[in-house]
């Protein structure tokens, strides 16, 4: 494979690239127009090459993946995100917490509006997240945001009161856009079809996996650091492209002015062909790959005396290297947990994952009795590197004697797998978290709703162990405990973390963007909101 570490000089370093977004989101504040200097141009379409679409238009049953579904410019949450994925105001202009973590206060904006004209009040908010908790709308991921409310009170038009269950250090991270954004609650019977949000763009049109269409939010609550409203593109026109190849000759042709990704193939080459007309930049991780076992039925689940074994059979089979290079030629990190070496919770001394040793998965799977078990991998096909990474374990697993069924299916297929057990394994990912709790409380602790319904994974340690990570505001304790619970994962085997999600952006030097360094096309005083064409 290509070596492409010389072509990465090319762009700015972490470090630069850091403090010029940070500086970029810190331009930009919420508040209304007062006396303006010269903003910069508006008007304008944003012509947007995604690698995925929304599977609905409903926001809370459906997830508007804040870095490639074009819908998510039109979402807006009780709290914002900054560059750095960190909770910051939104419709509530600011929060606090009880010291013993249980109950949160949160004071809204006045006169601030849904899409709609509708005034955004507390009980807007109080309903918005009641829907999100009704097993029959709210998607699991979404729900499992939630689910530690215990009841929430009205104090007044500006002020909501929210009691939870159990302390909650992370539960402003939780109420953020993404993935709880907030719709008009007289606009429910039509969220299916035109839905009414709050963000920066409001809704216009959408076609599955061909076109969405955004406008302005002309009484968008944000404005910049001179007072004037943002965002100030006119429209923003989601056209995505399974295909990386189409994407990526969009882009060269002038057709589309942004991408969310450049192929890890075309990565190098595009950098040093379009230097002078389009800037790049490499997002270090936007989510964590993984492979992930179905722990309640089959082979590697509880219900099978050697389902551990198994297990460390196929972790033992796993060359991660080879995923590395033939995937993501080169760019990104392996995983030894779900926070790579850019992230500000990267827990370098956690317990690692059973090294690459096909010759051992051998053994084990003689030892088991269990050659030519028959397993099913599943993948998506929105993303090529998971398609591509689980092809790879097709082929790893076979090599030491498993007899694998290797399925791409839809989400909507997917999840419904899910439920009926008809699944061994999956090749898939999780987008980044800000905040661990968003990994580990909605995916390994055995009580949440999407952990149950994908893995199962049990362990009365680890639920504790996030418990109390969850409850205390000190992070050096909280990366101790997280640490921790990393090196029950390792070793349990519930999943296989294998390699962070890098992307290269792409955009044409005759657009204005500001970037995170973790992703989202749509933050505070940056992104799509203060983009803008010279």
């Amino acid at each position: 494979m290509p070596d492409h570490k010389s072509d990465r000089s090319s762009g700015p370093s972490r470090r630069q690239f850091l403090a010029t977004t940070t500086a970029l989101a810190g331009a930009a504040t919420i508040g209304f127009p007062s006396s303006a200097k010269a903003a910069p141009k508006r008007g304008g379409t944003l012509r947007l090459g995604s690698r995925s679409d929304a599977n609905g238009l409903d926001p809370h049953r459906n997830i508007q993946y804040y870095v490639s579904t074009p819908l998510a410019v039109t979402t807006q949450g009780l709290l914002d995100i900054n560059a750095g994925l960190e909770p910051v105001p939104g419709i509530a202009r600011e929060w606090e917490s009880s010291e013993d973590l249980l109950t949160y206060t949160f004071r809204l904006h006045k006169d601030v509006e849904f899409h709609n004209g509708r005034t955004i009040d507390a009980e807007a908010v109080k309903w918005n997240f009641e829907r999100i908790l009704d097993p029959k709308i709210g998607h699991a991921f979404t729900r499992s945001s939630l689910t530690d409310i215990k009841e929430m009170a009205v104090v007044d038009k500006e002020t909501l009161r929210v009691v939870l269950k159990a302390p909650n250090g992370a539960f402003p991270n939780d109420v953020t856009y993404y993935p709880c954004n907030l719709i008009a609650p007289d606009s429910a019977g039509q969220a299916d079809t035109h839905p009414i949000g709050c963000g920066p763009f409001k809704f216009k049109s959408w076609t599955h996996w061909n076109k969405t269409e955004a406008v302005r939010f002309e009484n968008y609550f944000e404005t910049d650091k001179d007072g004037n409203r943002l965002p100030y593109l006119d429209t923003i026109l989601g056209l995505p492209k399974k295909e990386d190849r189409v994407r990526l000759t969009a882009i060269r042709t002038g057709e589309i002015d942004l991408i969310d990704s450049v192929s890890y193939a075309d990565a190098a080459d595009f950098r040093k062909q379009y230097k002078g007309t389009h800037d790049t930049w490499e997002v270090e991780q936007v989510g964590g790959a993984w492979i992930g076992f179905n722990l309640k039925n089959g082979p590697f689940s509880y219900t099978n005396p050697n389902g551990h074994l198994l297990r460390q059979a196929a972790a033992h089979a796993v060359d991660r290297n080879a995923i590395h290079e033939a995937v993501f030629y080169g760019l990104g990190k392996i995983l030894t947990g779900f926070y790579g070496p850019a992230s500000p919770w990267h827990m370098a001394g956690a317990k690692s994952w059973p090294e690459y040793d096909p010759e051992k998965s051998k053994f084990l799977l003689r030892k088991a009795n269990a050659h030519n078990t028959p397993v099913t991998l599943l993948s998506r096909p929105e993303f090529n590197y998971m398609n591509q990474t689980g092809e790879l374990v097709h082929a790893m697993w076979s090599e030491v004697g498993f007899k694998v069924n290797y399925e791409i299916h839809p989400e909507a297929v997917i999840r419904e797998k899910y439920r009926k057990g008809e699944y061994d394994a999956e090749s898939t990912a999780s987008s980044y978290r800000g905040d661990p709790d968003g990994w580990f409380g909605r995916n390994l602790l055995s009580s949440a709703p999407e952990g149950q319904l994908r893995i199962g994974y049990k362990n009365e340690a680890v639920d504790k162990l996030i418990t109390t990570a969850l409850g205390t505001s000190d992070r050096k304790k909280r990366m101790e405990l997280y640490a921790a619970v990393e090196g029950h994962v390792n070793t349990d085997l519930p999943l296989l973390y294998t390699h962070t999600v890098p992307l290269l952006q792409a955009r044409s030097t005759k657009l204005n963007y500001s970037p995170s360094p973790f992703g989202p096309m749509s933050f505070a005083g940056g992104g799509v909101r203060s983009a803008h064409f010279a």
